[in-house]
């Protein structure tokens, strides 16, 4: 009976042993293989290649998956200043972080004929976009500037003549991206519409995030969304 428990323990010992080798080995593989699909892209000196109109905006429309209603697009632009595409303080913003380019489209949502405007900023590294993301917030909260919409007026105009819209953001590496959603009525979008979220999702964090930037930085993590009404 000694001899029989003795073996029994042995065989137990040797089959703990034998299964926390291969606990170390497959983290060892997990650890190995997430290096290998290296990190997100954190600066212009890593992503040195351009944004072009052709790799953000390639077609006509943007169809998230397949049989979905298409975002329709019905301008596009790219420029070196990206003081263009915001108004009042936010321009400063973006100089401070080295912002060299801005792309972006003015488009119609596939949910109740909104009007918005989405786009990428590129930005000299991830800690800028951060620190930019940051302060938008507190230059649009304040009313001292905001993203503008394609077509409103650009750097200098007046606020108010500006039609009430939504503003989402968010940093994705050393890229900041943004929409601005409008109704088609002119009304208020409110931090409530339905339609304002979806689109958030959609082209924020599906499309410019996953899709766009994703082909660059393919471990980017999916983040969370800023948004002011």
């Amino acid at each position: 009976m000694q001899l029989l428990l003795s073996g029994l323990g042995a065989v137990i010992m040797s089959a703990i042993c034998g299964l926390s080798g291969y606990f170390v080995v497959a983290d060892e593989r997990r650890d190995h293989g997430a290096t290998a699909t290296g990190p997100p892209l954190g600066d212009r000196l890593t992503d040195v290649a351009p944004l072009t109109l052709e790799e953000v905006f390639p077609a006509a429309k943007i169809r998230l998956a397949a049989g979905a209603a298409p975002y329709s697009i019905g301008m596009t632009h790219i420029d070196s200043d990206c003081g263009i595409a915001v108004t009042g303080r936010l321009g400063a913003v973006l100089a401070n972080h080295a912002c060299s380019q801005v792309v972006r489209a003015e488009m119609t949502a596939p949910y109740g004929g909104y009007r918005v405007t989405a786009g990428i900023f590129n930005l000299a590294d991830e800690a800028g976009a951060t620190q930019a993301g940051e302060q938008a917030r507190d230059v649009v909260e304040s009313g001292d500037g905001t993203f503008s919409a394609m077509g409103s007026g650009g750097p200098g105009m007046d606020p108010l003549s500006r039609p009430p819209a939504q503003v989402s953001w968010h940093e994705h590496g050393h890229y900041l991206v943004y929409c601005v959603i409008a109704r088609p009525d002119g009304r208020i979008v409110r931090d409530d519409d339905r339609f304002a979220r979806r689109i958030t999702v959609d082209l924020i964090q599906s499309y410019l995030g996953e899709r766009v930037v994703g082909r660059r930085t393919p471990s980017a993590e999916n983040p969370g969304l800023s948004a002011a009404g």
